[in-house]
């Protein structure tokens, strides 16, 4: 059960991280994102959910790299 429990925390982490990435720092990562139909948007949504540590971190990585220049 616990094993659930965890696997349900991480996936609803990651829709909530999901939702803010795609409609606000989606662009900021990958510039060819800025203009992307919401279709585009709605196909990347269950990547983004499995993968948010990984894009956070990307993200994290490229606010440092900025903040150098």
């Amino acid at each position: 059960m616990i094993i659930l429990y965890l696997i349900t925390v991480y996936l609803i982490l990651g829709a909530v991280f999901a939702l803010w990435f795609i409609t606000r720092l989606v662009h900021k990562v990958d510039e060819g994102a800025m203009d992307a139909p919401w279709s585009f948007k709605l196909i990347i949504f269950p990547g983004c959910v499995v993968f948010w540590p990984l894009l956070l971190k990307k993200y994290l990585n490229q606010e440092k790299v900025t903040q150098h220049d």
